[in-house]
């Protein structure tokens, strides 16, 4: 009996779904919007969580930066005046700290380019090819022993191509499928912003989009070339389980060198790996609390639309509802019909939200540079949600379709 009575009320709704079509995608579209929303802020959110946890497991978690700014990578709001006022990292602290003894390998970074979309990006080509978001790090020739840097095929530049500011570079293998799809680019030519380079290697392919667009040239040569660019930032490699020492070390050598008083705060950032991904975590959760009220808005439109239909449901279908009862349904029969319209209408509208929500994700991650990844919670969470929004939304025109009189009601009345 129940079954039937499921299957009869699927039946109705996709009946008055079709009979009512504009009327029916106006009810669904807020409820659309928020599952979207819900579907595509989570999707977005795991997406560079996971990047960011892969990216934080390859530069492995004894790696420690040093940063003018308190904290590296993106950041919600703008600095602290004190912050603006530092000095950039010089290079006489980056030889001060690659002097020390605790460290096992010291590079420092000139960064051209940025970690996410910006106006300001490197313009690489080849062969007529455009590279998408090229991120270039001038480093030291030792650099792969502070980060783990694997090869497809070539090598790194040497101390004596640093030395010389050679116009060498070491690509990421997405940008050598971009320039040079299946020609092999070792020793092949490059341009960078205008300059003419050699490419001497290119990065293995570990699936990972954001790392396939990062290009390693020698530091003096970015120095060299981009002389406006004068932040640095220091990476450094601890021995395992030393590395509150060596930032002792650092922290100490630095002081020196910035001529910090002894009673004054440290002007300059410590950031271990696994401070950049908590970081992010931060941005990404309060991109989240920007969001949510967005979504829950549509939901509670989508809500008020559903509402408004099943109240005209009720009003037309007056005479069946009267038919109904006087064959013996009870009241409790009516009201489980109706609320079930609400959910399954609901739900539809979930479903809907949900398979625009997934390509929105899989666009906007590409166009992050991060491999998407879909939360199982993010669509159960929609799901949940819309079903929750047709209970919510169905329960006062259920409750006013059962209370009907049925001797009134049949009159149509």
């Amino acid at each position: 009996m129940k079954k039937q009575l499921l299957t009869d009320t699927v039946l109705t709704v996709f009946d008055s779904l079709l009979a009512h079509k504009l009327r029916s995608a106006l009810t669904l579209l807020g409820v659309i919007i928020g599952v979207t929303v819900v579907v595509l802020v989570g999707s977005i959110l795991a997406s560079l969580s996971a990047a960011i946890i892969d990216n934080v497991q390859d530069f492995s978690p004894d790696v420690i930066y040093f940063t003018k700014e308190e904290k590296i990578g993106p950041r919600f709001g703008t600095p602290s005046a004190e912050e603006r006022a530092r000095r950039e990292i010089s290079y006489e602290a980056v030889q001060a700290v690659a002097a020390l003894d605790a460290p096992l390998a010291v590079s420092p970074q000139k960064v051209r380019g940025s970690y996410g979309p910006s106006a300001d990006q490197p313009l690489m080509s080849a062969r007529g090819r455009e590279a998408i978001n090229p991120l270039i790090l001038g480093v030291w020739d030792n650099y792969p022993d502070v980060v783990a840097v694997d090869l497809e095929g070539g090598r790194f530049f040497t101390e004596i191509e640093r030395r010389s500011r050679a116009k060498v570079i070491v690509i990421g293998w997405g940008i050598a499928a971009q320039l040079f799809q299946t020609t092999d680019p070792v020793d092949q030519e490059l341009k960078l912003d205008g300059s003419t380079y050699r490419v001497l290697g290119v990065l293995k392919n570990d699936g990972d989009e954001f790392s396939g667009r990062i290009c390693y040239a020698p530091y003096e040569t970015i120095a060299a070339e981009y002389p406006n660019i004068e932040s640095n930032i220091i990476a450094v490699r601890s021995p395992p389980g030393r590395e509150n020492e060596v930032i002792t070390q650092v922290v100490a050598a630095l002081r020196r060198v910035r001529n910090v008083p002894v009673e004054a705060p440290n002007n300059f950032g410590v950031n271990r790996a696994e401070q950049v991904f908590e970081a992010i975590q931060g941005i990404l959760a309060g991109i989240a609390v920007v969001v949510i009220p967005i979504a829950l808005a549509g939901l509670t439109v989508g809500g008020v639309g559903v509402m408004n239909i099943m109240l005209v449901s009720v009003t037309e279908r007056t005479a069946e509802i009267g038919v109904r009862r006087s064959i013996g349904a009870r009241r409790r029969d009516v009201l489980a019909q109706f609320l079930f319209e609400a959910v399954i209408l609901t739900t539809i509208g979930g479903l809907l939200g949900i398979l625009l929500g997934l390509p929105l994700a899989w666009v906007a991650a590409h166009l992050l540079g991060f491999p998407l990844s879909v939360p199982v919670w993010a669509v159960v969470t929609g799901l949940a949600t819309s079903a929750a929004v047709g209970v919510c939304a169905g329960m006062y025109p259920a409750l006013r379709a059962a209370r009907l009189d049925p001797v009134v009601a049949i009159r149509g009345v």
